[in-house]
């Protein structure tokens, strides 16, 4: 899977995917403009002959006073938006961080978003979709699949982690104070930075026994020396407390996992913390909306509760990397197998948490379509304005200008379906940027107006 012929075909399957959603965008675009046209002579049919005038067909719009179908809606206008965030983040982080050589890597800051807002189950989904795809074969460099593939299982449970801590009625109440004091502020960047490197180092050093590496970020000389006498000693200690005990031998390794380990959680402290207060901040300016209904849970206070199938869309998901990381000599899954089964363990426990003691389906369905009606609600007034149409129909052209372009490249280039996607990787992460800016600026002034 990770060699040429792969990513050539995950790239071949891209650019048909690119052709085929600007082929849909334009069609959605133009049934829209057919509806208002409809609706428009409907109008002058209703002054001419003074009849009731029918409701107009519904569109599909984030700011549609009446959004069809609430599921529908969420997922394209809530979840989308979110995990469409929370992917190109992980994805700027990581490129930012090479780029720079920086001891900080900023992959998981879109997972730390995701997971805040939509809890563990989709934070671990977006840490899956980000080092399985997005980041693997839009990594800039080569040895993707060392550096960036196996290392969603640290992503995932660091997703765990942070979308279990936000539910927890801590952070909440965290963010529902205006003015936090500067020990509020301290308890989550110790809760979720310091706390979630240690989680994280577990798993980290795992993976790093299985690519045969060390630590990368090397402790100084001194207090590497330090820590590693002191290492063996404990174990030198433990190692004879058992043997009279039981008879057992100590493993060889586990001075090697332990000093392995704390290297890794001192390199994860700032990673994670930084990642965690940038995910915050992008959180509290860019979607205060999402915050109100998602976190402090809207009116009721409730806050929305996992479906039961979101574990099974994570094995869904996860089955063809653990096909991967079980078979493939690189990651030594002869020997590391219960490693890379072990999301396993969490995705059958979730599901059967929430199947037996999770919220019934259809509590659920109605917590999603009153939702989906406060959104609408919130955002009708902005829809009406000229620059929301401006920016509809440049959108609409500028989509069907990257589809001529698309068109002209296999005539013109021999190797094109690598540098398709690559040119529609570039329109439409400038487009999905425009979009996550526009829905920010638009949840922003609805919010200002709430309160005003």
């Amino acid at each position: 899977m990770f060699d040429d012929f792969g990513k050539d075909l995950l790239m071949l399957g891209g650019t048909i995917a690119g052709f085929v959603a600007a082929m849909l965008s334009m069609m959605e675009k133009l049934l829209d403009i057919q509806n208002r046209l409809k609706s428009g002579q409907e109008r002058k049919a209703h002054s001419a002959a003074e009849r009731a005038l029918p409701d107009p067909a519904p569109v599909i719009d984030f700011f549609s006073s009446r959004p069809l179908r609430g599921t529908s809606y969420l997922l394209m206008y809530e979840t989308g938006v979110i995990v469409a965030a929370g992917l190109l983040l992980n994805y700027v982080g990581l490129t930012l961080s090479r780029h720079l050589e920086s001891i900080l890597f900023l992959d998981m800051t879109g997972t730390a978003l995701v997971a805040f807002l939509l809890g563990p189950w989709w934070g671990a989904t977006a840490a899956l979709l980000s080092n399985s795809i997005v980041n693997w074969l839009l990594f800039p460099e080569s040895g993707a699949d060392v550096v960036i593939f196996p290392w969603s299982l640290v992503s995932m449970t660091g997703a765990l982690y942070w979308g279990w801590m936000a539910r927890q009625g801590g952070f909440q109440k965290y963010l529902r104070t205006g003015k936090s004091s500067a020990l509020s502020h301290a308890w989550f960047l110790y809760a979720f930075g310091v706390g979630g490197a240690l989680v994280m180092s577990v798993p980290g050093t795992f993976v790093q026994a299985a690519l045969n590496e060390h630590s990368i970020f090397s402790l100084n000389p001194d207090l590497a020396d330090t820590l590693s006498t002191r290492v063996l000693e404990w174990e030198h200690m433990v190692h004879q407390s058992i043997e009279s005990l039981i008879g057992l031998t100590w493993a060889d390794s586990i001075g090697w996992w332990i000093v392995n380990w704390l290297q890794n959680w001192i390199r994860y402290i700032p990673d994670k913390t930084m990642s965690a207060a940038i995910a915050l901040v992008v959180l509290k300016y860019g979607y205060p909306l999402f915050e109100k209904e998602l976190i402090h849970g809207g009116p009721a206070g409730e806050r929305p509760r996992d479906e039961r199938v979101l574990p099974l869309v994570l094995g869904l998901l996860y089955a063809p990397s653990f096909a991967t990381l079980i078979s493939s000599d690189t990651y030594h899954g002869g020997t590391y197998w219960p490693l890379w089964a072990m999301p396993w363990l969490w995705i059958v426990a979730g599901y059967f948490y929430l199947r037996y003691w999770g919220f019934g389906e259809r509590s659920l369905y109605e917590a999603r379509l009153q939702r989906a009606e406060r959104y609408a609600r919130a955002l009708k007034p902005i829809g009406k304005e000229a620059s929301h149409e401006f920016c509809r129909r440049l959108t609409f052209m500028t989509l069907i200008a990257s589809l001529l372009f698309a068109l002209c490249l296999p005539v013109l280039l021999m190797d094109f379906y690598r540098v398709t996607f690559k040119f529609f990787c570039v329109v439409y992460g400038f487009l999905l940027v425009v979009h996550l800016i526009r829905i920010a600026i638009a949840q922003n002034i609805s919010v200002a107006k709430a309160d005003g």
